[in-house]
């Protein structure tokens, strides 16, 4: 009996610790997660303080400061050319607007000759959907609008965090050493190694990734005739940096426009069968291969994750969950008695064309990193 109220005490406190933390991180999320993205800031430009400090011997200071001047100069310059091509697109709205009544036209009587269904009947129809739907996401757009416009003033303290990081990370090294025995500072090390090396290698990787897809969508779409194809290989690829949703929504978006400016019916199938191979690229090959194949996360846990993520701290919640999730299992994987909670957090690595491929290239990879250190 004992045995038993023992365990529903632990558990209970187990609740309330969980309870207590969430309601902490909603209730703090406006000084939380600017705190959380300056950290996945400092792991993604650390290669180049690395490259600063060790191959051309300037100062921690000085290193920190042009790589973060560095990274401000390239967001200034992405951020530069979607404005270039939001303001195309704004100059051609009429345009747009013409072509889209033209095509809702057309769609309106295929529909009638089809399926018998007047018109009138049509636009009441669209007109009650309408207005349910503004009323019901009326509040909805309000809060991400507020969302948006909090994370912009965050984003300024942002690169100021990154900095005392970096240049305080040995300090905060030592700090979480402290805590651990003398026989199990080495362990502990070990696992903050790995740590580090895997947040760096997704970070940086995730970035590579949403550049080549930049370009890759970009090209794609010219070749198939889309309008204003930067604008939405840009948009695309840069939704593409939240797993699965990202994915998603980077298809929807490009055959929405083109159904809404062609009057080619074989522009949105082309967009769409051109969308389901290179998200195959990407998810078996290209992002496993760059980010770095230690993060193997549940797909089931990396969704509720993103879940998760979003109801806590919005789009920043949606962007921390993965690198959060990953380094939860990196400790799980290496703390006696977490284990199981690390191996339901992953998933088996399967063995298939692509990962033979993605293997092979790795190692080839892997050689001529080590044969450029050497020398």
């Amino acid at each position: 009996m004992d045995s038993y109220l023992s365990k529903i005490l632990k558990l209970t406190i187990t609740l309330l610790f969980f309870v207590l933390f969430f309601y902490i991180m909603i209730v703090g999320r406006q000084f939380f997660y600017p705190i959380a993205l300056a950290i996945l800031l400092s792991y993604l430009i650390f290669p180049i303080v690395s490259f600063f400090e060790n191959k051309l011997k300037f100062k921690r200071i000085f290193a920190i400061l042009l790589s973060i001047l560095l990274g401000l100069l390239i967001i200034y310059a992405i951020g530069n050319l979607i404005l270039i091509q939001i303001k195309i697109f704004i100059k051609d709205f009429e345009v747009i607007k013409q072509q889209a009544i033209d095509n809702l036209a057309f769609l309106q009587k295929t529909i009638e000759s089809k399926l018998n269904y007047s018109i009138e009947d049509q636009q009441q129809m669209f007109k009650n959907q309408l207005t349910s739907f503004l009323d019901s996401s009326n509040m909805f757009f309000s809060n991400i609008f507020k969302t948006a416009t909090g994370t912009l003033t965050k984003l300024v303290f942002i690169p100021i965090f990154s900095f005392f990081m970096l240049l305080y990370r040995d300090r905060a090294k030592t700090f979480v050493l402290s805590f651990a025995n003398k026989r199990n500072n080495n362990f502990t090390e070990d696992v903050l190694n790995q740590i580090s090396k895997v947040t760096i290698k997704y970070m940086s990787g995730v970035i590579t990734v949403v550049i080549i897809l930049a370009i890759t969508h970009s090209i794609a779409l010219s070749i198939i005739g889309v309008k204003y194809a930067i604008f939405l290989g840009l948009l695309a690829a840069s939704i593409s940096i939240i797993p699965y949703f990202g994915t998603l929504a980077s298809t929807v978006i490009p055959v929405t426009f083109s159904l809404i400016l062609t009057n080619n019916p074989y522009e949105p199938l082309w967009i769409v069968l051109y969308f389901l191979f290179i998200n195959s690229i990407e998810n078996n090959l290209l992002t496993p291969l760059i980010t770095g194949g230690n993060v193997n996360l549940n797909p089931l846990i990396t969704i509720l994750g993103l879940i998760t993520g979003a109801m806590v701290w919005g789009i920043p919640g949606m962007l921390v969950a993965i690198p959060i999730l990953g380094v939860i299992k990196i400790i799980c994987d290496n703390v006696e008695g977490l284990e199981p909670y690390g191996y339901i957090l992953g998933v088996d690595k399967k063995i298939n064309k692509f990962g033979k491929l993605r293997d092979k290239i790795s190692k080839k990879t892997k050689k001529i990193i080590d044969k450029a250190d050497q020398k």
